[in-house]
């Protein structure tokens, strides 16, 4: 895996598992990370649906006075929150927290034909659904 699929995969288990456990605030604040992640590997549609999780959860979240999340990475308001975030949770704090959920990410991507189906996978959600969503590739 290249490190910014790597860290995506990351933020994306760590949020389901958050999820899990009833921990909606913390799976918001991974959702944040993951959209990020997903969109610095040219991820949009999956950044864009992390942002939409995001707003269904909080329709006032922050992230949402920006149409995408590449238009929020441009400001210096939500890049100023997104240090805090990964002040709090840096890749090897996630990588820490995996593992002591008992998480290996070792091969896991290797069965999927490309970075976007793992991480849909990874949210529960279609590629399909994604077309639907946000257009095609």
């Amino acid at each position: 895996m290249v490190p910014s699929m790597e860290l995506l995969a990351r933020y994306l288990h760590l949020a389901r598992a958050s999820g899990a456990r009833q921990r909606p605030e913390v799976r918001v604040r991974f959702l944040v990370l993951a959209a990020v992640a997903a969109a610095y590997g040219s991820l949009n549609r999956i950044a864009a649906y992390c942002r939409q999780l995001v707003l269904e959860h909080n329709p006032h979240h922050l992230i949402g006075r920006w149409d995408s999340v590449p238009e929020a990475l441009a400001d210096e308001d939500f890049l100023h929150f997104l240090r805090h975030l990964e002040r709090r949770y840096p890749s090897e704090q996630a990588e820490r927290m995996l593992e002591s959920l008992g998480f290996e990410l070792a091969n896991e991507r290797d069965a999927y034909y490309s970075d976007e189906e793992y991480a849909a996978s990874l949210l529960n959600v279609s590629q399909e659904r994604l077309g639907e969503l946000f257009g095609s590739v």
